[in-house]
């Protein structure tokens, strides 16, 4: 989210806001609390002409206009589902400020402000990884891995760790903040070694939700998983899915040595002048940065690109491969489709599969009324 001009004067509401922004872990979620309240206060006073004399003062009607403000007016260049966003955290603020016994009712919460909201389809996030695509890419980086091997290619681990991303992503239902680092966000730096129960076929990740949870491997992810790391053996605290960017190790090694362990600078800067940056890393014991959301779009762009595999003309996204298990779990068993992405409640599962419900609703129906050949 673009960050917003300081917030002007609304009496309270910047005590109140930096309350709930004490409140908040995620330094991405309080970056974009900030974000958004910011935008609401200064569209008040826009709106009004003058400052607020309290927070009390805002009504349903200030809500109501500044939603419409979102939709209709161009200069915001959101679209429908960051619009839903944006009303999603100035509710969930302002229902925090109640909460807090700041105010005494949320008129972010009435239906007639969450009307003007324009229809969301939720296109960004429904493609998903179908059948072939998804075969032909797992082929694809089986033998890239096996190719490596056999030429004994100094680089091996390279294809083993993408290879391994892929897995994870295609047969796991994992988000691919749960696994891998996300800019801003210090708590989520990516799964390591030391999360991982290869014999149990289980791994913790950082939740949706915030809370560590459990998440179950298939036997063919875990022995991809497993070949792995017997290939590099990683200390436990080192990322499942590092990153393969050059400079990012670099930066790994000074922050470490230099900032941390008070190491000369200059000694630091021949040691990476002498040897690979990943060899320093192992003898040094410094854990890389793990592979970052946005670097995993591009690994998986540039390996859809090399395999010849799309979906609707684009490369398969990483949420594709959890729709694509939710899609194919739910036609089977609801329930299992809600474990299997951790879904707190079957109604979250329904909603998110809703036309598939729908299809095997029909299939079901002919099923029973027309189980004989027509005559």
């Amino acid at each position: 989210m673009p960050e917003t001009n300081a917030i002007p004067r609304v009496d309270g509401l910047e005590t109140a806001l930096d309350a709930r922004l004490n409140s908040i872990t995620s330094p991405k979620y309080r970056q974009d609390t900030k974000t958004v309240i910011n935008n609401f206060a200064v569209f008040l006073v826009d709106e009004r002409g003058q400052d607020v004399d309290a927070l009390e003062d805002i009504t349903v009607t200030d809500c109501r206009r500044w939603v419409q403000y979102l939709r209709d007016n161009s200069k915001n260049d959101l679209s429908a589902a960051s619009m839903h966003t944006y009303y999603a955290i100035a509710r969930s603020t302002i229902g925090w400020f109640v909460r807090d016994r700041r105010l005494d009712t949320n008129p972010m919460d009435a239906a007639s402000v969450e009307e003007e909201l324009p229809h969301d389809d939720g296109n960004t996030n429904t493609q998903f990884w179908d059948d072939d695509a998804r075969d032909e890419l797992l082929a694809f980086v089986d033998e890239r891995a096996h190719d490596a091997l056999e030429r004994e290619d100094a680089d091996a681990a390279k294809p083993f760790r993408e290879r391994a991303l892929v897995y994870l992503l295609a047969d796991t239902g994992v988000r691919g903040a749960e696994i891998l680092s996300v800019s801003g966000d210090n708590r989520r730096n990516g799964i390591r070694w030391a999360d991982v129960d290869l014999d149990a076929g289980v791994l913790d990740v950082l939740g949706k939700s915030g809370d560590i949870e459990p998440v179950s491997m298939p036997g063919p992810t875990v022995a991809k998983l497993d070949r792995y790391y017997r290939l590099v053996e990683p200390p436990a605290e080192w990322p499942v899915i590092p990153t393969g960017h050059a400079p990012s190790k670099f930066r790994a090694v000074r922050d470490e040595l230099i900032d941390e362990r008070g190491r000369d600078a200059d000694v630091i800067e021949d040691l990476l002048a002498e040897k690979d940056v990943d060899v320093v890393l192992r003898e040094e014991e410094v854990a890389p940065p793990a592979l970052t959301t946005e670097g995993a779009r591009t690994v998986l762009k540039r390996l859809c690109d090399a395999a010849g595999v799309d979906v609707d003309g684009e490369y398969l996204k990483p949420h594709g491969g959890r729709r694509a298990l939710g899609d194919a779990l739910y036609r089977e068993s609801p329930t299992t489709a809600q474990d299997a992405l951790r879904h707190q409640s079957i109604e979250t599962t329904h909603e998110s599969y809703r036309d598939v419900g729908t299809e095997q609703l029909a299939e079901d129906i002919e099923t029973i009324r027309y189980n004989e050949e027509s005559e």
